[in-house]
């Protein structure tokens, strides 16, 4: 009887010695970033300029993340990525619970990565090769201000994190590997989640030998009359960027090509060209950089005259550590009578952005 009951006992807690053998194979990693900075802007014509002095913080994050061997080359992957809003505590947008990149899905090397989950759109993995890398693509020189029109969807944005996304990437062949996203809802965060049948698509092919990068991205987003509250329909992008490495130089560029259709539900469309340029030079542990993009004017049957602008960066990198880097950066942008383009922030469908707006920044990140 004795035997039988241990027999018993062990067949019950097989199941459970099956995961706990499975769990020698898995890891799990607790990761993150803290970055800050003290800024100065002014907005406005020199007799007339607004200036404002602030300790922003610049998407600090904290986040947990691991794999699974599974076997023959599969992986099981998770990732948990929340936002951490260092300079007042605050908890909106991607500073929630699961506010940034966060997934579930398979992986292998022969058969490339399949996920679900809440991520960025596959033209954002185009931006290192010729965005404003310098200082992680955050804060107040934030090139995404004319960059893919910006990051709201409402406003006719490109560059998002979607959520309820699918997305699946190629294996690298050759340098070569391609990835395609598709968003049932196209939220952002917490921040724009009643979608009414709003949906998007975007893609990317990139190549990369570790001198030359050159990657092709597009994106469609659609439905989006309740989103954007009828300011148009479907949005269209194509972007199409390079880079080289010189050694201690490397220069990136990129050209991008914007639609947005049935503006105001009128049946006219507008288009707009961007382009930009980059430049870092890396000197022992000292990093100098500069950054120019110029948007067009929108064109086409709902054209906006006057609504092109500039925008320019130099910036100084100070490395202190593999993980800690300290900087100061200057950023101008300038519109042209129409524009509506604002430093940090998102396009505005109706309002207009101020002529000339500069801010200086320091700041320090710190990654764990």
């Amino acid at each position: 009887m004795k035997r039988k009951t241990q027999l018993m006992l062990l067949a019950s807690l097989s199941p459970l010695l099956a995961n706990a053998a499975l769990a020698d194979d898995s890891t799990v990693t607790i990761y993150g970033r803290i970055h800050a900075d003290f800024e100065n802007t002014k907005s406005g014509a020199a007799s007339t300029a607004f200036s404002t002095n602030k300790v922003q913080n610049d998407t600090s994050r904290i986040g947990f993340k691991g794999t699974e061997d599974l076997g023959n080359g599969l992986k099981a992957i998770w990732q948990v990525e929340s936002g951490v809003a260092i300079d007042d505590g605050s908890s909106t947008g991607s500073n929630t619970w699961a506010g940034r990149e966060s997934f579930v899905g398979l992986s292998s090397n022969q058969l490339g990565t399949l996920k679900a989950g809440n991520f960025l759109v596959a033209i954002d993995d185009l931006h290192y090769i010729a965005g404003n890398s310098f200082q992680y693509a955050t804060g107040i020189s934030n090139d995404a201000t004319l960059w893919a029109n910006g990051g709201s969807l409402a406003s006719g944005g490109f560059d998002v994190r979607a959520g309820n996304s699918l997305s699946y990437q190629t294996p690298k062949f050759n340098n070569v590997t391609a990835r395609i996203q598709y968003s049932l809802t196209s939220g952002t965060g917490s921040s724009e989640t009643a979608t009414h049948g709003a949906s998007l698509v975007s893609a990317n092919l990139t190549y990369d030998d570790g001198q030359l990068r050159v990657g092709y991205g597009f994106q469609q987003n659609r439905a989006m009359q309740q989103m954007s509250s009828n300011f148009y329909q479907n949005g269209l992008m194509h972007m199409l960027a390079v880079g080289y490495n010189f050694g201690s130089i490397y220069i990136g560029g990129l050209v991008e090509h914007d639609i947005l259709d049935n503006i105001n539900q009128t049946g006219n469309s507008r288009s707009r060209n961007y382009g930009s340029l980059i430049a870092t030079y890396t000197n022992g542990a000292n990093i100098f950089s500069a950054q120019y993009g110029q948007a067009a004017s929108w064109k086409g049957s709902a054209a906006v005259q006057d609504s092109g602008a500039k925008m320019g960066t130099l910036a100084y990198n100070r490395v202190l550590s593999k993980t800690t880097q300290v900087y100061v950066l200057y950023t101008e942008l300038h519109n042209d009578a129409n524009a509506t383009y604002v430093l940090g922030g998102n396009p505005s469908a109706t309002a207009a952005g101020a002529s000339k707006q500069h801010s200086l920044a320091v700041g320090m990140w710190k990654n764990f």
